[in-house]
């Protein structure tokens, strides 16, 4: 079974459960990926298209993590492995 979530303390939580169950293979569910959901969110966020920067409002403090977003972020490359 191949299995993606979401690379949130949720996803990963849901990930360890399903994999004490049941075993599975990661699909673009590695170091990797995150890493590459992260630069994809971060241009996403940018300045330069209209958006806040991600301290902004918070006086340069960052109240708590952020997340590197949900695996929506990747569902057209999901859906381009099915093929």
């Amino acid at each position: 079974m191949r299995y993606h979530g979401d690379f949130d303390w949720g996803g990963l939580r849901i990930a360890a459960a399903l994999l004490r169950r049941v075993p599975w293979s990661p699909w673009r569910y590695t170091a990797a990926h995150y890493r590459a959901a992260v630069r994809a969110l971060a241009a996403r966020r940018s300045p330069g298209r209209g958006r806040r920067p991600v301290g902004s409002g918070s006086g340069g403090r960052v109240g708590g993590r952020r997340r590197a977003g949900g695996g929506g972020s990747s569902l057209d490359d999901l859906l381009s492995d099915l093929g």
